[in-house]
C-alpha cells in the first residue's frame, strides 16, 4: 500500500498560460462506510479503482488497480449516481516540484485546485504566485466531497 502525501490549494489567478495538453477525468464514488474512499476513474482511455483511507493532515494511504474499461463505465453510470465529477487536469512542473492543476467542469465551473504531491509531510513548498488558499485539510473541497456537494449549491457566502 501507498502513501500518497499531497498539499492542496485553491489557485487564484488565471492560469491558462500554464495549462497545455490537459487530460479529461470522469471519476465517481461508490457507496463506502467512511472509513475509506473508493473512486472509479476514467482518463485517458483507461479505467482504476483507487481506494483512500481517511486522511491524516497530508496523508493517506493509497491503493490503486486497472479496471476494465466497459466495467468502470457501468460503475460509473449504475453505482456512482449522483456522485460524479468532471475536470481536465494539467501538469505544470515549477521549483523542483509538478503541480496538478484540476479545472473542474458541470457543477464544479468555476472552481481550480492545484495539488502537489511530496515526499514527505513536513516537505517544504515554495509557493507560486497564482496559488491561493490552502485546502488540504478543508473535506469540502475533496473531490469526493464535491461529487457530492458541489460549489454550485453552496451558499453564496461559503463559495
Amino acid at each position: 500500500m501507498a502513501l500518497e502525501i499531497e498539499r492542496r490549494f485553491l489557485v487564484r489567478k488565471d492560469v491558462r498560460h500554464l495549462c497545455r495538453d490537459g487530460v479529461r477525468i470522469l471519476q465517481g464514488y461508490l457507496p463506502s462506510d467512511g472509513a475509506c474512499t473508493v473512486r472509479v476513474r476514467i482518463a485517458e482511455g483507461g479505467a482504476t479503482l483507487t481506494i483512500k483511507s481517511s486522511k491524516r493532515g497530508a496523508c493517506r494511504d493509497e491503493v490503486e488497480h486497472p479496471l476494465p474499461l466497459d466495467f468502470a463505465r457501468q460503475l460509473l453510470r449504475h453505482r456512482c449516481t449522483g456522485r460524479v465529477i468532471e475536470k481536465t487536469r494539467y501538469r505544470h512542473c515549477q521549483d523542483g516540484l509538478c503541480w496538478e492543476i484540476d479545472v473542474f467542469h458541470g457543477e464544479n465551473a468555476g472552481l481550480v485546485i492545484a495539488e502537489v504531491e511530496l515526499d514527505d509531510p513536513d516537505q517544504t513548498v515554495p509557493l507560486p504566485d497564482w496559488i491561493g488558499a490552502e485546502v488540504t485539510t478543508l473535506r469540502a473541497y475533496g473531490n469526493s466531497a464535491l461529487s457530492r456537494a458541489p460549489i454550485r449549491r453552496w451558499p453564496a457566502e461559503a463559495a
